[in-house]
């Protein structure tokens, strides 16, 4: 053990919101499947660092780490097919995960003894394990540390430009050759939603009500409108609740989508021009790429890892979803767990994966030890055996470890990756929490570590997007393109150096971010 405390351990994200519940078949499941990527184990440690509700770092190997990245690119050059049926591996498994859980819905769980809670417990993590973890190499860590698969395809791409000699600006084609031709959910909630707000918009008694600036009124409103129309938005609502849930909530109130559409009426919003962009979405994406593909005349072997690069976004997407929706139901789970166990829902979240059944069938978990996790833990992973430290035995684990210290210096020029075209000016928005986003106005500068679902209205706000978390397959990126907003991603230290209020220019054809 000794020797290995001199290794450097490299910090590779943090995540707000969340905690061993979520943490432990995820982690396991990386270090299980990365293997079905690789061929073998490479990441074999992992240390989660968790504060309250926060994880304030999680650290690997950065050897490790290297290596695992050279080698996923090599593979994906190599045996590009092997990736694509991974992916498909994925896309089942995900959907399998989404199933299972709508069904766990229909489940009355205060009727299950004790022994079929850990039963059900046990099966909708596995299904998170596998769905979550079989494609993690390639739609997470491949680009991780420095961006090397986008700055890979980068410099494929620049190339390509240059012997060409295109005109083609090297941002712009890029994002257009790495989008998805397959909408996501995102897109595919807001078809549905516009064509209520077109139903709302084309009855005039109906549009009245969702005039009124007041959601209480409108929602008061509702038993007015035909019944055809007011089953449609409940509907919706209830089918989407989710999206926003991340690890511990809160879901979406209708009273939401009720404010959504009452302020795209308000605003005049031209609905039928955004409805056929969604509706167009694929077609329109296929025909760029023809284009850009014939007259650069992309070979087979360049197409197929740019296809590979688009299929990741999209599947990270997807994946990203199932395992939000995954956590909302698993949520009520461990509310039943909490109430038979007699702790709090907040305690039951620092339960690991592991513990959930023998804690069911004992009847009982020592709330002291759920306490001290809370106040300050660490969970470290190696191979397939998990321990959790926590207090001061978890400052002791962690001060043996030879951590990297992250290189921060004042600086008014940031550098990062594009992740969608443009350039804009602005002032800076900081916005890491829901809670944060009611200071953004349109047209600020939207900055933040990451971000995730929960954070889109703000990010629908943004003259454009600057994150510390980096890649094309990144969250920011994904939703980006969706909106065509200027968008700069791993710029690492974003946070640190800027601040609410700082004017900034984003240029997302270079990559820069230069501060005033």
């Amino acid at each position: 053990m000794k020797e290995q405390y001199k290794k450097i351990w490299r910090k590779n994200f943090e995540i707000e919101n969340c905690s061993y519940f979520m943490a432990t078949p995820a982690i396991a499941g990386l270090i299980y499947y990365q293997s079905k990527t690789v061929g073998k184990k490479i990441l074999r440690e992992l240390v989660w660092v968790q504060k309250d509700y926060k994880n304030i770092g999680s650290y690997v190997l950065a050897s490790e780490l290297r290596r695992l990245i050279k080698k996923t690119i090599e593979v994906m050059i190599r045996d590009p097919e092997l990736i694509n049926n991974i992916h498909k591996k994925a896309y089942i498994d995900n959907k399998k995960y989404f199933n299972f859980a709508k069904s766990v819905l229909e489940i009355n769980l205060s009727k299950l003894t004790n022994n079929e809670l850990g039963k059900l417990h046990k099966k909708i993590t596995d299904h998170q394990k596998i769905s979550h973890a079989y494609s993690n190499i390639t739609t997470w860590w491949l680009d991780s540390d420095g961006e090397d698969f986008s700055k890979f395809l980068l410099n494929k791409l620049a190339r390509i430009l240059k012997e060409k000699k295109s005109n083609f600006k090297l941002a712009e084609t890029f994002s257009i050759l790495t989008t998805p031709e397959k909408p996501s959910l995102a897109i595919k909630e807001e078809i549905e939603s516009l064509k209520i707000l077109k139903e709302i918009n084309y009855n005039k008694q109906v549009k009245r009500i969702f005039l009124q600036k007041d959601v209480e009124k409108i929602k008061a409103d509702l038993d007015k409108i035909n019944i055809k129309l007011k089953r449609k938005i409940i509907r919706h609502y209830k089918k989407w609740l989710w999206t926003p849930f991340t690890y511990i909530g809160p879901v979406y109130e209708l009273d939401y989508y009720l404010q959504i559409w009452s302020g795209l009426l308000r605003q005049k919003f031209n609905i039928n021009r955004r409805l056929d962009e969604l509706i167009n979405y694929s077609k329109d994406v296929e025909e760029q790429k023809r284009k850009i593909i014939r007259e650069l005349q992309i070979n087979q072997s360049n197409k197929k890892i740019f296809n590979i690069a688009a299929d990741i976004i999209r599947l990270k997407a997807y994946r990203k979803n199932c395992l939000f929706h995954g956590m909302y139901v698993l949520d009520k789970i461990l509310k039943e767990v909490a109430r038979r166990l007699n702790l709090s829902i907040k305690q039951v979240r620092f339960m690991a994966d592991w513990e959930m059944a023998p804690a069911l069938k004992r009847g009982g978990f020592p709330a002291d030890i759920l306490n001290e996790r809370i106040k300050f833990s660490v969970y470290y992973q190696k191979d397939d055996k998990g321990i959790i430290y926590a207090g001061e035995r978890a400052k002791k684990f962690l001060a043996k470890l030879n951590l990297e210290k992250e290189k921060i210096k004042k600086t008014n020029y940031l550098e990062g990756t594009s992740a969608c075209s443009g350039k804009v000016s602005g002032r800076v928005k900081i916005v890491n929490l829901p809670e944060e986003m009611d200071k953004m106005n349109q047209g600020d500068i939207m900055v933040a570590h990451t971000t995730f679902p929960s954070l889109v209205p703000a990010m629908k706000k943004a003259a454009a997007i600057i994150t510390d978390d980096g890649g094309i397959t990144c969250h920011a990126a994904i939703v980006a393109r969706e909106l065509k907003t200027p968008c700069v991603v791993g710029v690492r230290i974003a946070t640190k150096v800027l601040k609410d209020g700082d004017r900034v220019e984003v240029d997302a054809e270079r990559g820069i971010v230069r501060k005033f």
